[in-house]
């Protein structure tokens, strides 16, 4: 079993508008009534809190949605139920997503004051023409203008860019990530434009209204990517995230490295051991806001599903999971799990075969992707997968 330490994430699902790229679980209301939210939020914690018992909080996370949209007492008062229910690490990150609008922006030194100690911002692009084909609801300038702010509030930000858009250039994507850099945030998600179904996209590509960037030419926009930050000092730890050194997004660590997380709002997932259970338990709130609300109401928490992860299950995920990092899998987490240590869950002639290929990197105590081979991630992962021993 995983250590008493854990993370929480809280699903805040509601947006001013819907991005046609967007396949989250996020809603547009005109109006919300955030007290009712914060009682509900409050009855899930506590519910949970009986169910998983003495913990360390070391990571809590606002996604959404659009946190940045709830006002200051639903964050503060969260974040009070959640330090009167476990004890909080002195050290624990505590994310909040934020749109860089300039009326969100104004709230971030009251957030800050609530106990919010690093910022996400959705940046996506810094060039208005690009930011309308996202159906963003900010400018240019104000994306520049929310980060100066966020700088000036917050040691520990980040925000997101989208890249290899339909029409972008190597060049031009160059041009705007270094002016991204910039800025001298510590910490960057970069993630290629992807066409998910039930998306406003989606319809459009069907249709041919854009063209996506072939294979070759998005692997050539992810390695220059890798060799812009690299330069700046901006490490990739895992495929679309960039940091300076101590500057990596712990909660997202925590999902990489197999820890136990607890989502609570509508939609939100949890992988989590139980107290006193032996097996990991995977669990699904109700994905639609208002049903989550009502089951909450009645039940004390929106639960759609919690179903056991078999030992089989869970290696596939930490597998799935670790190799996206760049410092790939550890013994340890093997251990906590398992009790077992890599050369007792791999065939090591099968590793050693992959690694001969070029694929991985193979040391007694870690597999990882090798740096040339990061494009095949995922077919690296699946041959990884088949070189566990079987049960």
């Amino acid at each position: 079993m995983v250590s008493k330490a854990l993370s929480i994430y809280i699903h805040y699902p509601f947006c001013k508008s819907k991005c046609p790229y967007c396949d989250f679980n996020s809603h547009v209301r005109e109006e919300v009534d955030h007290k009712i939210f914060l009682r509900a939020y409050e009855k899930e914690l506590e519910f949970f809190a009986a169910k998983i018992g003495k913990r360390k909080v070391v990571t809590i996370f606002f996604g959404g949605g659009t946190p940045s949209l709830m006002p200051i007492f639903l964050v503060a008062g969260i974040l009070k139920k959640i330090s009167q229910l476990w004890q909080i690490d002195q050290h624990c990150e505590i994310t909040l997503e934020a749109n860089p609008t300039s009326s969100e922006g104004l709230k971030f030194k009251e957030l800050r004051h609530a106990g919010i100690n690093r910022l996400s911002m959705g940046i996506q692009s810094l060039n208005d023409e690009d930011l309308k084909f996202l159906g963003r609801n900010h400018s240019a300038k104000e994306a520049i203008q929310t980060i100066e702010i966020a700088a000036k509030i917050f040691d520990n930000f980040s925000f997101d860019l989208i890249y290899a858009r339909p029409k972008q250039s190597l060049a031009a994507w160059k041009e705007e990530l270094s002016r991204a850099i910039d800025f001298g945030t510590k910490h960057l998600s970069l993630y290629q434009l992807t066409i998910e179904k039930g998306t406003k996209f989606f319809a459009q590509f069907a249709r041919q209204e854009f063209l996506m960037p072939d294979e070759n030419l998005s692997a050539e926009f992810y390695e220059m990517t890798n060799e812009v930050t690299a330069k700046a000092g901006l490490q990739l730890y895992e495929i679309s995230n960039y940091a300076k050194k101590n500057y990596q997004c712990q909660h997202n660590l925590v999902y990489w490295q197999g820890g136990d997380y607890l989502g609570i709002g509508a939609g939100a997932h949890s992988r989590i051991y139980l107290e006193g259970e032996v097996a990991r338990s995977a669990i699904m709130m109700i994905h639609e806001p208002i049903s989550w609300l009502e089951k909450v109401k009645n039940f004390s928490a929106g639960i759609q599903k919690i179903e056991k992860i078999s030992a089989q299950e869970l290696l596939e995920e930490l597998i799935l999971m670790g190799l996206r990092l760049s410092d790939g899998i550890n013994d340890k987490i093997f251990i906590d799990h398992f009790c077992k240590k890599l050369e007792q869950i791999f065939d090591l002639e099968k590793l050693q075969k992959l690694e001969k290929q070029g694929l991985i990197k193979l040391s007694p105590d870690n597999i990882k992707i090798a740096e040339k081979s990061r494009l095949l991630t995922n077919q690296i992962i699946n041959k990884v997968s088949e070189a566990v021993i079987a049960k």
